[in-house]
């Protein structure tokens, strides 16, 4: 079985921690075509919603995995999150 390589495009993260952490839909799908054209099989994503709080609502996941697939077509994607509010 060989290795598989997956991408965490941003996990929970403040934006003060770096400002190029990935929040909305495109820009998740923008740094998941990069990884994967540098070799990521599978990404793994936190999803926000509006006001910018992680979530694990349908809306806000439904929007970042639909962006996600739209440019990175049958690679797997999951969206998760460690609820802290």
């Amino acid at each position: 079985m060989s290795p598989l390589l997956q991408v965490a495009l941003n996990g929970s993260r403040a934006i003060a921690e770096h400002p190029a952490i990935p929040r909305t839909p495109d820009e998740l799908a923008a740094d998941a075509r990069a990884a994967v054209g540098a070799g990521a099989e599978v990404a793994h994503v936190h999803a926000y919603d509006a006001a910018g709080d992680e979530s694990l609502a349908a809306e806000p996941c439904a929007a970042a995995l639909q962006a996600i697939r739209a440019v990175c077509p049958g690679v797997p994607t999951r969206a998760a999150g460690a609820m802290m509010r």
